[in-house]
């Protein structure tokens, strides 16, 4: 058998794109794959993965993959599935627009939460302030004290992109968010050999259109990988306790100590010390919201 290492930039159907000494091949995959780890319980192969490529009898057969060091997994839409979006990533890079879509918070959140479960580190990144700071500044103001690095720049004019290119060398970096946000304008930015289809806002709804249908794994020529990812219009948490969810929460898990029961749920028990410091204004009441509602759907 004759083994060659690569990472999987791609799926076309069947056939699976593996970048192998800074050369693409294009494969198929065993039937009876070897996991090693064991296979995970979304046992499909995905970009980011490391794989290893038999090619004495072919152009190659991918036989076995190397055991994930992180992957984000969401519950896949319409069916009660993990989805996982990519594999083996450093950074998260959580692409929202200040105005054009409208942010949302909760989706922000559930990103968030997702990143920790994953032990991914999220960056928060505000595209298109030449068009306005909208509510980037009051979020700043949210999201900074909880230690979350947030960005604001602009694809269009290149305003704060040094802080995205500095980011970047040497990691494998995962570009997600709403579609309409600009995360294909903001990659062309950072590196124009990329060429990516860029979409625009639909004047009957103002949302945005899909220009990537699926995620892909992206050299960058000074080091380092970007996962371009399709827009996603929700989240869904995939196998998370009520208790991994406070401790995702930080400014929740900070107050746990303060309430009166041990297994306070933070939502309706008597002297709960979350829901004081929500009163006194030490906990944003959108972050409680999300919590909530997250909780609500885990239960």
């Amino acid at each position: 058998m004759e083994l060659i290492e690569g990472t999987v930039i791609a799926r076309h159907g069947a056939l699976i794109r593996v970048q192998v000494d800074n050369r693409p091949l294009l494969v198929t995959a065993r039937r009876n794959l070897v996991w090693e780890g064991g296979a995970p319980e979304a046992s499909k192969i995905v970009v980011g993965d490391l794989v290893s490529i038999d090619r004495s009898k072919s152009d190659g057969v991918i036989v076995a993959v190397r055991e994930r060091s992180s992957f984000l997994t969401r519950r896949a839409v319409d069916s009660p599935r993990p989805q996982v979006l990519a594999a083996n990533v450093d950074q998260a890079l959580l692409v929202f627009a200040t105005k054009a879509p409208e942010p949302k918070q909760g989706l922000l959140d559930r990103f968030l939460v997702a990143c920790h479960l994953a032990d991914i580190t999220p960056v928060i990144v505000f595209n298109k302030i030449d068009q306005g700071a909208g509510k980037t500044k009051a979020w700043a103001a949210i999201y900074g004290p909880l230690d979350y690095a947030v960005l604001q720049v602009s694809a269009r004019s290149a305003w704060g992109l040094g802080q995205i290119k500095r980011l970047l060398p040497g990691r494998t970096t995962l570009f997600c968010g709403p579609s309409g946000a600009g995360k294909s304008s903001l990659l062309n930015a950072v590196y124009p050999g990329f060429k990516l289809r860029v979409g625009g806002l639909s004047e009957a709804t103002g949302k945005g259109r899909h220009t990537t249908t699926l995620a892909e794994l992206m050299p960058l020529p000074f080091g380092g990988f970007v996962v371009d990812t399709p827009g996603l219009k929700e989240f869904g948490l995939w196998d998370i306790s009520s208790e991994e969810l406070q401790s995702a929460f930080p400014e929740i898990a900070d107050n746990l100590g303060n309430c009166r029961f041990s297994n306070c749920s933070h939502v309706h028990e008597p002297q709960c010390g979350v829901r004081d410091a929500v009163e006194d204004g030490l906990i944003d009441r959108g972050r409680y919201r999300s919590y909530c509602q997250l909780l609500e759907e885990i239960d």
